[in-house]
């Protein structure tokens, strides 16, 4: 973990030797000299910023808060350079993320078995690789599952008669394992034929009926539950790993979206109780140590199918693991669906699925159940955070909240969903009425393979046709908060930010002009915005007297230059409740 130092500047300090170390007799430092953006719409470009050990405590014109600092003040001189709030990440499974890091990626593109023999042969000796006797690979792309029959040909060779193995799709929805590793969880035939739908749909199949080693949610359950389970250890080193990437791309706060869930544990039939504890111990440890870099709002995953004494169990935990102020348990995940891409084709839309003629997703949700759930959360004071995918799931989340509300009244509490990959027109204005966020990966808004191999042809022409619609919902005034879902995608907020203003992707722009939003609403995104969704607003979120003092200096102004140039901008340091916790070279 990057050393965290408390600050000190000189008056004459040059950022390219900006450094930092200990000063007890005097903590307050005066930043000017740089173009400031604030995200307070009250005084959105002050000109200097006063602080106090973790605390902004004055913000405006320069001599006014020089005058209040006093002349002993340390200070530092921007030189020009771009200030801003530390920015924040709605949805980010950041400890995955960094237990990703300390696994091996399975790379892009090989398309020979003599390719991935290569790979696997190079890597024999990597401590990275292998977990208690399983070989196993994170980050797989999604089109390695068009080509199972080259998987099946390497892993399921004689060598690999008794050795499992388990490729993780970059989704975190689906994998492919060999067979040995089928034998390992249970996936046989004759298990096939009692086992419960939700395993049965999601594995795969032969043209003849055999179990090609695909698996996807359900199914994807059962594999990661034979994975013995990640330490409170192994789970801190991962959070630091993930939190000094996040810091390195100036990102200072985050949600994390399942928070009882340990890395590698079943999560999509998964019916966790108070005594699941995933996260929450190795994040609440960090913090009280002070080796959290990030104010950091956990939810706990709660089955779209529980009952509302489900919500019981999370109270509990929120009151076991909310004693310190840079973490705490503070809402629900909820899956409402999975995902659209081909093969799995879980994410519950409005019409069928072109190459699965009737089926259109899961459609046995319990309604009246599930507005008792949601409902209890919200009377419970607990934020209610949906992955929806398709339109049909979106249109049930807010369903949702809307009972939730008739049954409540007006809690306060801003719900969000996120995804949002297809919204229907009818939806776009209930997130305003309901006060409802959207938590969207913007980066996911420009053309690549996701958005036309694997859904092309495969989902009704009209659901394409707006596709991440952040136009469609700025204009209906609903409150838009950035999110990456990092590691299914980079946790850099410019990529975002450049992909929202531009719809352009690795395959070009992806249509309509309609969708894209100005980067002045990006920008509001990655802070306020986002600090509302995650629950601390009143802490975080902009530069304002008695917020903390995170901030970000990047090496030019991110309202002004080129989109291209501000996608290629350099953050120099990142700063953490007055401490650096990154500094560029």
């Amino acid at each position: 973990m990057m050393k965290r130092l408390t600050i000190f500047l000189a008056s004459t300090l040059a950022i390219s030797s900006f450094t930092v170390c200990a000063q007890q007799n005097n903590n307050r430092v005066l930043i000017y000299g740089g173009e400031i953006y604030s995200a307070d719409p009250d005084d959105p470009h002050p000109e200097a910023i006063g602080i106090e050990g973790k605390n902004i405590i004055a913000v405006g014109r320069y001599q006014d808060v020089l005058h209040q600092m006093g002349q002993d003040a340390k200070r530092v001189d921007l030189q020009g350079k771009y200030l801003m709030p530390g920015m924040i990440d709605t949805h980010a499974h950041v400890a995955d993320a960094g237990f990703q890091t300390l696994t091996l990626e399975f790379p892009e593109g090989m398309k020979n078995a003599g390719e991935i023999t290569s790979f696997v042969e190079k890597n024999k000796n990597n401590p990275q690789r292998d977990i208690q006797g399983i070989q196993y690979y994170s980050n797989v792309s999604l089109d390695y599952w068009n080509n199972i029959n080259l998987l099946d040909t390497v892993f399921n060779a004689p060598a690999y008669k008794n050795i499992p193995v388990v490729l993780a799709g970059y989704d975190a929805h689906t994998g492919w394992v060999n067979q040995a590793m089928l034998r390992k969880a249970g996936i046989t035939p004759e298990m096939l034929r009692t086992a419960d739908s939700r395993i049965k749909a999601g594995t795969g199949l032969t043209p003849d009926g055999k179990i090609n080693g695909f698996v996807t949610e359900g199914a994807w359950d059962r594999v990661l539950s034979s994975i013995p389970p990640v330490d409170d250890a192994k789970i801190a080193q991962s959070i630091t790993a993930g939190a000094n990437v996040m810091n390195r791309f100036g990102v200072t706060a985050w949600m994390e979206p399942l928070s009882n869930i340990r890395p590698l544990a079943p999560m999509f039939d998964a019916n966790p109780g108070r005594s699941d504890e995933g996260l929450l111990p190795a994040y609440t440890s960090l913090a009280k140590a002070g080796k959290l870099t990030a104010h950091v709002t956990g939810l706990a995953l709660v089955n779209i199918n529980a009952s509302p004494s489900a919500i019981d169990d999370v109270v509990a935990l929120r009151e076991r693991f909310s004693s310190t102020a840079d973490f705490g348990l503070a809402g629900i995940k909820i899956f409402q669906d999975g995902v659209i891409e081909y093969p799995s084709q879980t994410a519950k839309l409005s019409q069928p699925y072109l190459n699965r003629p009737g089926y259109s997703g899961d459609n046995s949700l319990d309604k009246v159940k599930y507005c008792q759930l949601i409902a209890k959360a919200d009377a419970e004071r607990l934020i209610v955070h949906f992955h929806a995918i398709g339109d049909r799931a979106v249109q049930e989340s807010l369903d949702a909240v809307a009972c939730a509300r008739k049954e409540n009244g007006d809690s306060h509490i801003l719900h969000s969903i996120t995804h949002l990959e297809v919204v229907s027109p009818q939806s776009f204005p209930r997130f305003q009425q309901l006060n409802v966020a959207a938590s969207m990966q913007l980066l996911w808004a420009g053309k690549d393979g996701a958005s036309t191999m694997l859904v092309d042809g495969k989902v009704p022409a009209p659901l394409l046709q707006h596709l991440y619609p952040a136009g469609e919902l700025y204009r209906h005034h609903a409150l838009i908060a950035g999110a990456s879902d990092w590691p299914v995608s980079s946790p850099n907020p410019l990529l975002a930010i450049y992909t929202a203003v531009t719809r352009i992707g690795e395959q070009g722009e992806l249509p309509p002009d309609s969708e894209k939003i100005s980067r002045a609403a990006m920008l509001q995104a990655y802070t306020l915005n986002a600090a509302k969704v995650i629950g601390r607003d009143n802490a975080i979120g902009s530069i304002a007297v008695g917020k903390s003092a995170d901030l970000v200096l990047f090496d030019r102004n991110l309202e002004k230059v080129s989109i291209e140039k501000l996608r290629d901008a350099n953050v120099i340091w990142t700063m953490f409740e007055g401490q650096t916790v990154y500094h560029g070279r």
